[in-house]
């Protein structure tokens, strides 16, 4: 085994001893909490042999648990539990094994308890899940502690003095005054925010959970709570089904598109609301089913709604079973902290929740603010770039609240996951084919955990239905129905989050912090936000970061390192990525009735790297607005449908500011007011109009419908008070419509735009010692994109970006780790200059995939330092494809210098059209472009020349190039709210390339003058585009050959290509002055051999090797000739005198 990768083995076992001592002293201080909770000294009953719970010989008293009591099941003991009892067990603390089971299918098992507290040791089971057995039922229910103590009891004294429930609790409301947000730690430890406490008043929730903090100061009694192995497994049945047909108010049936397997008589069900904008009594029925044939279910009671489906997008609402033979459940109250919840943390050995309903379970009520810590103090971020304000990344640390004024507590739902670890390795729980049924708050939370969430169904709920808490969740979440999901408090999400650290409380079927979960086959119906995410990170408190490497491999399909140094300590930011790092990766997800179908905001601030977030097969179906973009970037969504509620006043897509690089494919808008909301306006009294998208970030829409939608784009002023007469009628964005049949698969590609950024210096010290940043442009088939997020220029310094990417070696230590597990490197052409490898897996906007780059940085001032310097491989140092246009020099046969824009409003602005608009990385044709940046960048991102004959264009790429593509892409004629269209001058030009300059001003000039021919036709398009060339050439024209005046204007010239390493002898000069041209052509050849040869033949060979052409000349200068047949590839093989052998591709069109 090399030194590498024994190396690599050291650091991966340091990591994992560092996870495992973290983890050993947090699952230490939780079971000490429930140790502290349930001293094992105070039980009534303690279990001393295996046994049955119904057998008196299993306890040390001979009497079978009753009423009040205290039970303790020791390590290696083991309790069956199979009956029924009405008696309200207390407390139950199991560091053994309890097994809850119903064998006969005829008979319920019972039990019913305050508290079930197991330890680590423990394995606990409710096993109902075989055909034959029956029902398992848990009453969770709240005991009267001070009534039992003041009456006859089977408590000790001990027990009696440390139970209570007589501690009296103080509610204050907590409030932020002063000003919450800062650029700088230094100003905002010299600001003047801080929290104010109202005075107290008295709570007295009876028999809740509030009044007991002098033995249970976490509020975790009252619910089951396990730290060890957990197996809670019922009966297996299909959670949901679509409708096969319409089901109308009045019907006592409906029918299914399959059959509900494990579905039965008396099972309570559930039938989602339509998203159709003409329905009428749209709704949901909770309905009982009293018979099953085949697909057809018999109600017991007629629907009060309509359901009515959309069968030309294959669309209809869903039926979700709300039944399970295992029940836990907690009674019906309104005082929310008397209700039970369910909890496993800390360990990840075996956890699986299958096949059991959760009733009116939680009492983290977000109806509320949370009031179990609040702001303390300002902390300065450890990530490169961040605000000190609620848009801030870990800029804050809260304090907890005193206990006795705790009155809303995060962390008690229904069915939680706390913990249990997400490290690379970790067991994944399995919490799958669960209902959870009415809940406060949150239904199924998936926290710090690596999980499995699947085919659940989550019914009135309140905040969010199943939510991942705390950034670093880990798992999938497939086929979960969830239904009416009703928006909590409504204090202002940016308050919530930095005073209370509250967030996620607005109404989410899917409700996100951690983003890392592969998310497939979801239906949402009846809910405020269908998916929604949180990207605010402010707080250090309930915030986990990711773990890198299992991000990287725990998403099947979607496996891609892009945070090589987020592990071992090598980042000065620290291990792990943070939350809002990770893409979003989402399958076939489908939203009905909602107030929006996505809402994902604030993230732009806080992208370190380039990845995809996908949405593939997103349907937001009857929705106020489909997708809500705002502050976000690199959002790929694939084959949506968006329909409005109401179109007279829906919305498709919202991305009025901070949007950048939002890519959409097969996407259908119906019955939408607005398709697309554009940049706002923002007026300003003195510095003028401004806009916050930057207006280079592209927006691509591919294969767009709509029908009946009104305006497409919906442009807006921001705050028309400052200026009731201003009138804006034309948005600056770049928005790109294409059709799939302008795109084609190509490779993706990484230029380097900086390199000056590219070294360390080894010996350098202070704030930036050891940090170098990448800057660079990616092509991919949509053509090509700058690296990072470029915030609007017009914003000042109100947002914050990552324009290049950032990275820091912790230390001097770290970085010699670092060099010695990867390698150092040295250019023997540059003086054996030493560098390291950095790999970039950059993404293809269209196909998903990523590609690995290894960008290599110098290591400056360290001589003798690194004596074992490896030298790369051929292999890896031969050209690769790049962005040759973006790094050529350009000039055009002339400049117009008179254009202008004015809004009518803002005022006349003249447009810059030098030829270097054409490769400056913004394909923004529109003339306003940048208009409202407030004169911080140059007005319009196009090249124009004046009106006259035969104008051109030329690239000079500096040296011999291998050209495999070219996008050229034509400006735009803005239309209002209307879709722009393709400016009508782009037609009737050539492109050439040449490997010597272009002498000539003419078109036929030109054309005598080229290697290779690409012709524009008279019909113009939105971009000009030519695949696979593998044309040789240092030079590339584009050249009208329009019959009158017309001008050349470019949004942007992109052409893909390599240095041509091809070592040439005499001959193969020779061999590359001969010239074959039109190339592409329609039929017609020119051959021009540079000279006179002897004896010459030509022959013309198809791709089968079939000869369609063959002559033989005495002696040949030049000639002419005709290919016969159909489109394809052909061959030209030229002999003669002279050493004269050479074949030519030619592409006939």
């Amino acid at each position: 085994m090399n030194k590498s990768i024994l190396m690599k083995h050291f650091y991966f076992k340091q990591l994992l001893l560092s996870t495992l001592c973290c983890l050993f002293i947090s699952n230490a201080i939780a079971q000490m909490d429930m140790m502290n909770a349930l001293p094992s000294n105070l039980a009534t009953h303690t279990a001393t042999q295996n046994g049955s719970w119904f057998d008196t010989a299993t306890w040390n008293t001979g009497t079978i648990p009753s009423t009040g009591a205290i039970v303790y099941i020791p390590n290696a003991i083991t309790v069956d539990y199979e009956g029924s009892s009405a008696d309200h067990i207390f407390a139950i603390r199991v560091d053994g094994n309890f097994n809850c089971k119903q064998t006969n299918a005829n008979q319920t098992t019972r039990l019913k308890f305050d508290t079930f507290f197991a330890m680590n040791s423990s394995y606990v089971t409710f096993l109902a899940n075989n055909a034959s057995d029956g029902k398992i039922v848990i009453d969770i229910e709240p005991f009267d502690i001070e009534t039992y103590r003041a009456g006859s009891n089977i408590w000790n004294v001990a027990a009696e003095t440390h139970f209570r429930d007589n501690g009296i609790v103080t509610f204050k409301t907590r409030t932020g005054d002063g000003d919450d947000r800062y650029n700088t730690i230094e100003q905002a430890d010299n600001g003047d925010f801080k929290i104010i406490e109202s005075t107290g008043t008295t709570v007295n929730d009876g028999i809740g959970v509030l009044g007991r903090y002098s033995w249970d100061p976490k509020q975790l009694s009252l619910g089951m709570v396990t730290m060890g192995q957990l197996e809670i497994i019922g009966q297996e049945k299909l959670n949901m089904v679509k409708l096969a047909a319409d089901a109308t108010s009045g019907q006592n049936s409906i029918e299914l598109s399959e059959v509900p397997t494990g579905w039965k008589t008396n099972d309570d069900i559930i039938i989602t609301s339509g998203g159709n904008a003409s329905a009428s009594n749209n709704g949901e029925d909770q309905v009982v089913i009293q018979s099953i044939s085949g697909t057809t279910i018999n109600l017991s009671s007629s629907l009060n709604k309509n359901h009515e489906g959309r069968s030309a997008d294959n669309l209809h609402c869903f039926v979700g079973n709300l039944t399970r033979n295992i029940v836990f459940k907690s009674p019906s109250t309104t005082v929310v902290s008397q209700r039970g919840h369910v909890m496993a943390m800390h360990n990840d050995t075996n956890v699986q929740i299958k096949n059991a309903q959760f009733l009116r379970l939680g009492r983290t009520d977000k109806s509320k603010i949370l009031d179990d810590f609040v702001w303390d103090k300002w902390l300065e971020p450890v990530v490169f770039t961040s605000k000190v304000s609620a848009l801030g990344q870990e800029c804050a640390e809260m304090r907890a609240i005193p206990v006795n004024e705790v009155t809303n507590s995060r962390g008690r739902y229904s069915i939680h996951l706390h913990k249990l670890g997400t490290a690379l390795g970790s067991n994944m729980a399995q919490v799958t084919g669960n209902v959870v049924w009415d809940n406060p708050g949150w239904g199924i939370t998936h926290h710090d955990s690596h999980a499995n969430v699947s085919q659940n169904v989550v019914y009135n709920v309140v905040g969010a239905g199943i939510v991942s808490e705390t950034g670093s969740e880990t798992g999938t979440w497939d086929n979960n129905l969830v239904v009416n999901v009703s928006s909590g408090h409504n204090i202002d999400p940016y308050t919530a989050s930095l005073h209370h650290d509250d967030y996620l409380f607005s109404g989410e079927g899917l409700g996100m912090k951690g983003r890392a979960i592969l998310c497939r086959n979801n239906v949402i119906a009846n809910v405020v936000r269908g998916v929604g995410v949180i990207n605010m990170n402010n707080s250090v408190n309930n915030l986990d970061r990711l773990d890198a490497q299992a991000l990287a491999t725990t998403r099947v399909g979607y496996e891609v390192d892009n945070f090589p140094l987020s592990t071992n300590g090598y980042s000065k930011e620290g291990d792990g990525v943070m939350p809002v790092e990770a893409a979003l990766i989402m399958e076939n997800t489908l939203v009905i009735d909602s107030n929006f179908g996505l809402r994902s905001v604030e993230r732009d601030m806080g992208v370190n790297h380039e990845s995809r977030s996908i949405f593939d097969g997103f349907k937001a179906w009857g929705t106020k607005t489909g997708l809500q973009l705002t502050y976000q970037a690199d959002y790929s969504f694939k084959d949506v449908f968006i329909s409005g509620d109401n179109p007279n006043n829906a919305l498709g897509i919202d991305m009025w500011k901070h949007s950048h690089n939002q890519t959409f494919e097969g996407l259908k808008l119906v019955d939408l007011e607005h398709g697309v909301k554009v940049s706002r306006v923002v007026l300003n009294t003195s510095d003028g109009p401004k806009t916050r998208n930057n207006g280079f970030t592209p927006w691509i829409f591919i294969d767009l419908q709509t029908i009946n939608v009104g305006e497409f784009y919906e442009l807006q002023v921001d705050n028309p008070d400052v200026n009731a007469s201003f009138s804006y009628t034309e948005h600056s964005d770049n928005t790109i419509h294409l059709s799939s049949s302008d795109i084609v698969s190509r490779p993706t590609t990484f230029t380097i735009i900086d390199d000056s950024t590219l070294e360390v210096d080894y010996t350098e010290t202070g704030e930036n010692a050891l940090r170098f940043e990448v800057d660079g442009v990616i092509t991919d088939d949509f053509g090509c994109y700058d690296m990072g997020i470029q915030q609007a220029l017009a914003q000042g310094n109100l947002r914050e970006g990552y324009p290049k990417r950032i990275y820091q070696f912790a230390s001097q230590a770290k970085f010699q780790e670092y060099l010695t597990a990867n390698g150092v490197y040295k250019d023997v052409n540059d003086n054996d200059q030493l560098y390291f490898i950095i790999k970039e897996n950059l993404p293809n906007r269209r196909s998903f995939e990523y590609t690995e780059f290894p960008v290599r940085v110098k290591i400056m001032n360290a001589s003798g330092v690194f004596t074992n310097a490896q030298v790369e491989s051929a292999s890896a140092l031969v050209p690769k494809n790049q962005l040759i246009s973006r790094l050529a020099t350009v000039s055009q046969s002339s400049t117009r210098n008179d254009l202008s824009y004015d809004d009518g409003t803002h005022g006349v602005k003249t447009i810059t059209l030098e030829a270097e608009k054409a490769i400056d990385g913004n394909n923004n044709g529109r003339i306003n472009a940048q208009y409202y940046q407030r004169g911080l960048v140059p007005v319009g991102s196009f090249s124009h020349t004046k009106n006259e004959i035969e104008p051109y264009y030329d690239l000079d790429f500096g040296e011999e190039k291998l050209i495999s593509y070219f996008d050229i892409w034509n400006t735009v004629e803005i239309n209002g709210s209307g879709i722009e269209t393709p400016s009508n001058h782009f037609k009737n030009f050539s492109v050439f390339i040449s490997d010597t300059p272009f002498s000539s001003t003419t078109f036929s000039g030109s054309q005598a003058e080229a290697d290779y021919e690409y012709q524009k036709n008279s019909t113009p398009t939105l971009k000009f585009s030519k695949n696979n060339l593998n044309a040789i050439g240092r030079y590339m024209r584009i050249h009208s050959s329009h019959p009158s005046n017309i001008k050349l204007k470019f949004a942007e010239i992109e052409v893909v290509g390599k240095t041509y390493s091809g070592t040439l002898s005499n001959d193969d000069i020779a061999d590359k002055k001969i010239r074959i041209y039109p190339n592409p052509t329609t039929g017609t050849i020119n051959l021009n051999l540079n000279k006179t040869y002897n004896n010459v033949n030509i022959s013309v060979y198809n791709i089968l090797g079939q000869t369609v052409l063959s002559n033989h000349y005495d002696d040949l200068d030049n000639t002419e000739f005709h290919i016969l047949g159909e489109s394809g590839l052909y061959f030209v093989k030229i002999t003669g005198d002279n050493n004269l052998n050479t074949v030519k591709k030619i592409i006939k069109d």
